[in-house]
């Protein structure tokens, strides 16, 4: 199963760069490196932005039944095209979404986790 990890937390930015640091360093002493899947937000309304009720609406229906492209996926969806192609859009840009050479769409992951941190 491909899992995707979602942290909310103030220090994304120096996590991500903890994380990646660490993995560099291991690469360099000719350790495997098992590949993390994880996305950070710096708070809870960058995920929203993000992750919106019909973006998700949108990714349980590409899990459930992937498109041929973004008009039958709009169709599919009962909404515009325009509005449909900017949703795929970041969540492609976030790697939500995934397009073949052909065009066609699907969600790379079976679940996303989420992990919500308070800041101190």
């Amino acid at each position: 199963m491909e899992k995707r990890e979602i942290e909310v937390t103030a220090d994304a930015l120096e996590r991500a760069g903890a994380e990646f640091a660490a993995a560099w360093r291991a690469a360099e002493a000719g350790h495997d490196i098992a590949p993390t899947d994880r996305l950070y937000f710096a708070s809870w309304e960058a995920l929203c932005t993000v992750l919106t009720p019909k973006r998700y609406a949108l990714l349980r229906h590409l899990r459930h039944a992937p498109a041929e492209g973004l008009r039958p996926l709009a169709r599919a969806l009962g909404r515009d095209v325009k509005r449909v192609h900017e949703d795929v859009t970041a969540l492609e840009e976030v790697g939500l979404i995934e397009r073949d050479e052909a065009g066609r769409l699907s969600v790379p992951v079976d679940e996303i986790a989420s992990t919500i941190r308070f800041a101190a």
